[in-house]
């Protein structure tokens, strides 16, 4: 699912459609590829249909529609709104290729700083603030994973300008919540002044991507581990 497909020989099949087991081959039967998973198929578990690659995407930016076999389909429909996809993990460097996912990682990144502090404001719990982003609970509970819709609807820019307008509607929570705007926590590696208010000094500070605990960025950038769940991968606000 995450990889492309590399080429296979009908031969590694027994000259069998990869699905219903058909004796194919390429001088008696019509026989097509499945760009999924580069298997052959018969022609009635193939019907050349145009789906989209999630692993082509991935790696390469690529949504043209490529034509699939009927039980390639069938995951790829039951997967599209499933939470799957790190791309961090899968291919980082889309982040800085791809400029429309370098601002929706940096946008989903705000959205936990927001969480971890919404969940201490009954104001903002009364008000269900969290329910603004209930078509997308993943972005709620983590800012590393993502759907196939997700790529394609940033893709076509249709999730950047959504996300950003549930932003706003943050920060405008926090503008006018004493709770909120009044937070501010002593740093946990050096224990020193200024104390870090993360709703202001977000150019700053810095955020542990396992536990979202807010450090200096002075003291997140001479740190290996963070002071207060002890994760090894600390990655910036």
């Amino acid at each position: 699912m995450t990889k492309i497909a590399p080429a296979h020989g009908l031969h590694e099949q027994n000259y069998c459609c990869y699905d219903c087991g058909t004796e194919i081959s390429y001088s008696s039967t019509i026989v097509h590829t499945c760009d999924y998973n580069g298997r052959y198929y018969c022609q009635e578990c193939h019907k050349k249909t145009l789906y989209l690659v999630p692993a082509r995407i991935i790696h390469n930016w690529d949504f043209k529609p490529r034509q699939m076999a009927l039980q390639s389909q069938e995951v790829i429909s039951y997967l599209y709104d499933k939470e799957y996809l790190n791309i961090e993990n899968l291919n980082p460097l889309l982040f800085d290729s791809v400029s429309v996912m370098h601002q929706l990682r940096d946008l989903r990144e705000k959205i936990i700083l927001y969480k971890a502090h919404f969940v201490q404001c009954s104001r903002a719990l009364r008000e269900c603030v969290f329910l603004k982003l209930k078509s997308r609970q993943h972005f709620i509970d983590t800012s590393k994973l993502y759907t196939v819709r997700d790529l394609v609807e940033a893709q076509n820019w249709t999730l950047l300008p959504e996300i950003s307008t549930v932003i706003e509607e943050y920060q405008k929570h926090v503008e006018g919540c004493d709770t909120c705007s009044n937070q501010k926590f002593l740093c946990s590696v050096c224990e020193s002044p200024p104390l870090i208010s993360p709703f202001k000094d977000v150019y700053s500070i810095a955020q542990c991507s396992q536990c979202h605990g807010v450090l200096h960025r002075p003291c997140f950038n001479r740190s290996d581990k963070c002071p207060y769940c002890s994760a090894s991968l600390i990655n910036e606000l």
